[in-house]
């Protein structure tokens, strides 16, 4: 039966496919720890959408390919691609999970970085009564230089104080925010208030604590 198989699909096709499914495991965790590097790039968005476009792709045929089941001159190639499938499916959803991990663990990872500025921000309003105007008033006095998130993808942070602040983020006199990579039009936060009392839902979707920060997806 192999051997019939295999002389419908090649091998080499045969192979690099079941490769590709095998490699969602290694690759989508390895690209969101990239995206979320120093050096990353959002290009690498491509490569995460390019495996889940593969996953929809699958979605789609699996049906139609049931039904090329019941005709003998369709059947060899049907079951070639279903066994494919049947390897890249629980691949992609392992990878997948995966990926969650590593993004939710970077984002922590900054959470942390960001610490020096928030306690500069923090050192300033107690000293002066109020919140600084702008992140570039903390220099040099607070901070060296007004830090970046040490993500090259969204590498600035938004700063907002005054009575805006109040009204577009729940009452804290100053927050920050930061625009994280996603892939096309998307709008997704990172958001911190130094009050700590972010909702459920909000700003266009449903936060999740990330550290002291919450994202807020969309």
């Amino acid at each position: 039966m192999i051997p019939k198989l295999l002389t419908i699909m090649k091998s080499k096709d045969l192979i690099v496919s079941i490769l590709f499914a095998i490699s969602a495991i290694v690759v989508l965790p390895f690209c969101a720890w990239l995206l979320l590097a120093p050096y990353g790039t959002v290009f690498i968005l491509c490569v995460t959408m390019m495996y889940l476009f593969a996953f929809l792709a699958a979605l789609v045929m699996l049906p139609i390919l049931l039904v090329r089941l019941c005709w003998k001159q369709t059947r060899a190639r049907a079951l070639l691609w279903l066994l494919v499938i049947a390897v890249y499916t629980p691949c992609f959803l392992v990878g997948t999970t995966l990926e969650q991990r590593v993004w939710t663990a970077r984002w922590e990872a900054f959470s942390l970085r960001s610490q020096p500025l928030i306690v500069a921000i923090n050192d300033y309003e107690r000293q002066h009564g109020a919140p600084p105007e702008s992140l570039a008033v903390l220099v040099p006095d607070y901070l060296p230089a007004v830090p970046d998130t040490g993500i090259r993808a969204c590498s600035e942070f938004q700063y907002f104080t005054g009575e805006d602040a109040r009204q577009q983020y729940a009452g804290n006199p100053w927050a920050l925010q930061v625009l994280p990579p996603v892939f096309g039009v998307g709008f997704d936060l990172v958001l911190y208030f130094p009050k700590q009392n972010y909702p459920k839902n909000g700003y266009g979707g449903w936060l999740e604590r990330v550290g002291d920060w919450a994202y807020v997806h969309e």
